[in-house]
């Protein structure tokens, strides 16, 4: 959504029309924010009937000329194979007028505009933006903060995700489910009632947290009635325990839905389940809805993960934001449910209390996190193999899903940092792995490391082994303009800013080296920039493959074993005559 908003800036209170959600849709595909497939943006269709009936509509390519079909071949590929923001609107605008993506969406023309619509839905949901057609783009100054360190779709070079994650906690305390875009005769505000249950159950019961199987149960619950959810949730653990089917919790989900019923423990009806079916699909509730949910409450970086990523807990690093939740926002707030005016001004706003910007931490707690974060660490570092560690880094930094119910839980780039620092710290046991990614009170990653903040000087991990200070970088963007025009520039001020705190702090290490890891470096342009930031600066960064990092590491003696050159990542050299 940030993405997406910083793009949407603008045209902020122009009046959305048919003609410029083209050119918004078009800006979005050409800063490759969105990436169509070829079967969609490559493939040029002639003409496609879009209804049926007497006066069926149809699609008509606005390119009829015979190489119609292969100018949208070689634009796509243009669009493709180069960097985002590289081809012009205007290409990317022939492409959408030629090709179609079979959607459709209510008060949107079938195709790309009903694409459009889904791309700002959930925003005008968390009052981020209100766009509608016909009116003008709105944007509200809790959309403004979340988009605030994004330039054309991505994150600025001092990046800091602060007014990020403080703009989503706010909208998503706000959130309720009955509101002027969706009209939900489910009356919940979701996080609210989360917490309650959560904080309810431990403390009546020492629950320690809520089961992700049990997630279906909130999903379908109808109001803020924490107390009876938690008893209710209480109840089936005493029949049932943990050990069920997701056929059995669908049933007794659905029965809380059930207004002839009452709230006691049982399965719904046949009847009632077959008339509710389509609306409540099984594998919805109890499978893809349960990952979304736990998805969105890691963002709010309040809720912690438990059990190995089976259980969901309130994160007590952060008590005073859970409180804050919890007393102004358990209730629905019935004056905005109908007015999409008043629902904007209401999620808009910005609430202080909720803020991570100006957030301080103590000695005390920053001891804290560091002690889980070093545990946890070693503890991965000596129960998983090396070819788990391997295989897992591969599918963080490239395409794939990992079957592990913990790492699937973690964001593909906080998850890259995550295994990183683990694979450092099982080749040195006796380093000094310092990741600044951020954490729950379980030591399991939910976001990434900050772009430098005051002091922060922005290193993903730290290194300390015997005299020896390196900086570990790992990305997960395969694209050359990233990592040759941010990623390397970036690192370099890192070196420099670490060798300058280590001269101040007097503690030994000096200037660090630096190992950049990406899935697959971009060879040879990252070794042409590694060697002539070199030669400018003297900054010393040893790009390493995620596959090569991870075997290599399996025979390393010290630190110092990484700051070697691996031949994708030497550059290129002109040939001279020897004459």
């Amino acid at each position: 959504m940030a993405n997406f908003l910083s793009i949407l800036r603008d045209f902020e209170s122009r009046e959305l029309t048919s003609d410029l959600i083209f050119d918004i849709e078009a800006e979005f595909i050409r800063q490759k924010v969105y990436e169509p497939t070829k079967a969609v943006l490559g493939t040029y269709l002639a003409e496609y009937q879009l209804t049926k009936g007497k006066n069926p509509k149809f699609f008509y390519a606005k390119d009829t000329s015979p190489d119609a079909a292969q100018k949208v071949l070689n634009g796509y590929m243009r669009w493709k194979d180069g960097e985002p923001g590289e081809v012009s609107r205007e290409d990317v605008r022939y492409l959408l007028e030629n090709t179609l993506t079979k959607h459709g969406e209510a008060g949107y023309e079938y195709g790309w505009e009903a694409r459009f619509k889904t791309h700002i839905a959930f925003m005008n949901e968390l009052g981020f933006s209100r766009i509608e057609k016909g009116k003008p783009i709105l944007i509200s100054d809790n959309g403004k903060l979340l988009a605030l360190k994004y330039v054309n779709g991505y994150p600025v070079d001092d990046f800091d995700d602060a007014p990020e994650n403080s703009a989503y906690l706010t909208a998503f305390a706000r959130y309720q489910t009955n509101n002027p875009w969706r009209h939900n005769t489910i009356e919940v505000n979701f996080l609210s009632l989360f917490l309650n249950t959560v904080q309810y159950l431990d403390k009546k019961y020492d629950s320690k947290g809520i089961s992700r199987k049990e997630l279906p149960f909130f999903i379908v619950w109808p109001n803020n009635d924490y107390q009876a959810l938690a008893e209710y949730i209480h109840e089936w653990r005493e029949k049932f325990g943990y050990k069920f089917s997701d056929e059995t919790i669908y049933q007794y989900a659905m029965n809380t839905l059930d207004e002839d019923t009452d709230n006691s423990l049982r399965p719904a009806t046949k009847a009632f389940i077959e008339s509710k079916q389509r609306d409540y699909k099984p594998d919805k509730l109890t499978r893809e809805s349960p990952d979304d949910v736990m998805r969105k409450l890691r963002q709010t970086q309040i809720v912690s993960l438990r059990g190995n990523g089976r259980f969901l807990d309130v994160n007590t690093f952060e008590a005073e934001k859970i409180q804050q939740v919890i007393s102004a926002y358990s209730d629905n707030n019935e004056d905005v449910v109908d007015d999409q005016e008043k629902y904007f001004d209401y999620m808009g706003s910005l609430d202080p209390f909720l803020s991570f910007e100006s957030e301080t931490i103590s000695e005390e707690q920053a001891h804290a996190v560091l002690d889980v974060k070093r545990r946890v660490l070693h503890e991965w570092a000596d129960t998983h193999d090396w070819d788990t560690l391997k295989a897992e880094i591969i599918i963080a930094a490239n395409k794939g899903y990992s079957n592990d119910e913990l790492l699937s839980q973690i964001e593909k780039p906080t998850r890259m940092e995550f295994l990183a620092a683990v694979i450092m710290q099982k080749a040195l046991d006796s380093a000094d792995v310092i990741p600044h990614y951020k954490v729950d009170d379980e030591g399991i990653p939910f976001d990434h490391a900050s772009g430098g903040r005051g002091d922060d000087i922005g290193v993903d991990i730290d290194v300390y082994h015997g005299k020896t200070h390196a900086l570990l970088e790992p990305t997960i963007s395969p694209a050359r303009g990233f990592q040759v025009e941010h990623e390397i520039p970036s690192i370099m001020n890192h070196i420099i800013r670490s060798s300058e705190a280590n001269e101040a702090a007097n503690n030994g290490y000096g200037v660090p080296f630096a190992i950049f890891l990406a899935g697959k470096v971009v060879s040879p342009d990252v070794g042409v920039s590694v060697a002539a930031l070199r030669t400018t600066s003297g900054a010393e960064i040893y790009p390493w493959n995620a596959d090569d990092f991870a075997d290599y590491s399996q025979n390393v003696k010290s630190l110092e074993d990484y700051a070697v050159l691996r031949y994708y990542a030497k550059g290129v050299m002109l040939s001279r005559d020897s004459r």
